[in-house]
C-alpha cells in the first residue's frame, strides 16, 4: 500500500467512527467546485450536516495527525491538478434558511453570500449591500473577511459558531483583532459552522437601489462573465494591486490557458484549459515583475491547495 493510500484508508476509518451526520465521499472532482474551474479530485470529501458529528471527526483526524482543510464555495481557491493531499471538509450542507430576529440574522456557513444579501433586502435589513456580487459562501467570506470598497463582512459579525481542530464547539463573540484585511486571525484554524450578523433597518427599496449601484459598478469594472477566482492579490498599503499590474503593462500577460484580464488587471482568467501550473506560474511571474519594477512584494489573496 502506498503512503497516499495508507492515509486515505486511515482517515476514512476514523471518519466512519465519528458516526451519523457526515457524508463521506471518495474522489470528488474539485474543478466543478471552484470558480476557476481547476482542480483534481479530493480523495476524501466530507460534508457535515451539523457541528456535532464534525467535532467528533476533527478530533479523530487531529489525534491521528491527518491534515484537513475547509471548503466553502471555492471562489478564491486554486487547486492542484492532482487534487489536495488532505481531507476536504465542505460546508455545503450547512445552508438552511437564515434565522432573522430583529436586526440580527443567524446563517449557516454554506449559505451563499449573494443569496443572503437578497434575502436581507426583502426583510429590510441593511449593511451587506456591498457583498451582493461577492461570490462564495458565508463561512468562506467570514474566513477571508471578504469585502469591496468600504465594506467588509467582519464589521457585521456579532458571533461565530466554530469547531476547533480538537473537536471543541464554541460560539465566539466578535472582538478586536478577530478580523483583519482579507483575514480572520482571531478564528485561527477553526471551522466556521454559522454566524450571527448585526444589521440595520432600512427601506427595502433604498437597499435595492444601493445593491443595483454596486452591481452596475462591478459589471463595468470586473470580468464577471469569465472563470476567475476574484482578486488574485491583496492591495498593498496605500495602493491597489490592479493599478500596479496595469501600470507595469501586465494586462493580457498569459501562461497557457491563464491570462491577466483586460478589464481588471488583478483578475486572472481561465480562458479554457488552464491548469494549476499555468495559474501558479503566471502569479509568480507577476509577483517577480512587480517586485523588480516597484519594490513592492505582492501578497496573494487566492489560496492554493496542493
Amino acid at each position: 500500500m502506498t503512503a497516499r493510500a495508507s492515509w486515505i484508508e486511515t482517515a476514512d476509518s476514523l471518519l466512519q467512527e465519528a458516526g451519523a451526520g457526515l457524508r463521506i465521499l471518495r474522489d470528488v472532482p474539485l474543478s466543478g467546485r471552484t470558480y476557476l474551474g481547476i482542480g483534481g479530485p479530493a480523495a476524501l470529501y466530507v460534508v457535515p450536516e451539523k457541528p456535532q458529528p464534525l467535532a467528533a471527526a476533527l478530533a479523530r483526524l487531529s489525534g491521528a495527525g491527518i491534515p484537513f482543510d475547509y471548503l466553502g464555495a471555492g471562489s478564491n481557491l486554486l487547486v492542484a491538478d492532482s487534487g489536495p493531499s488532505f481531507v476536504v471538509i465542505a460546508a455545503e450542507a450547512l445552508a438552511a434558511e437564515p434565522e432573522i430576529a430583529g436586526e440580527t440574522v443567524r446563517v449557516g456557513a454554506g449559505y451563499h453570500l449573494p443569496r443572503l444579501v437578497q434575502r436581507l433586502q426583502k426583510a429590510g435589513l441593511a449593511g451587506l449591500e456591498f457583498a451582493e456580487g461577492i461570490p462564495g459562501s458565508v463561512g468562506g467570506s467570514i474566513r477571508m473577511n471578504a469585502g469591496w470598497h468600504e465594506g467588509e463582512i467582519g464589521k457585521r459579525v456579532a458571533s461565530v459558531l466554530t469547531v476547533s481542530p480538537g473537536g471543541e464547539i464554541e460560539e465566539l463573540p466578535a472582538a478586536p483583532g478577530m478580523f483583519a484585511y482579507r483575514a480572520s486571525p482571531g478564528l485561527q484554524d477553526r471551522f466556521i459552522a454559522s454566524a450571527v450578523l448585526r444589521l440595520e433597518r432600512d427601506d427595502p427599496q433604498a437597499i435595492a437601489a444601493r445593491m443595483r449601484a454596486y452591481r452596475d459598478h462591478r459589471v463595468n469594472s470586473q470580468p464577471t462573465g469569465a472563470r476567475n477566482a476574484g482578486c488574485i492579490f491583496k492591495n498593498p498599503k496605500g495602493d491597489y494591486a490592479g493599478r500596479l499590474l496595469e501600470q507595469c503593462g501586465l494586462k493580457g500577460r498569459a501562461v497557457g490557458g491563464a491570462v491577466v484580464s483586460d478589464i481588471h488587471a488583478n483578475f486572472v482568467i481561465n480562458r479554457g484549459g488552464a491548469t494549476y501550473n499555468d495559474v501558479a506560474t503566471l502569479i509568480d511571474i507577476i509577483r517577480a515583475e512587480i517586485l523588480a519594477r516597484t519594490g513592492i512584494e505582492l501578497e496573494t489573496e487566492v489560496r492554493r491547495w496542493t
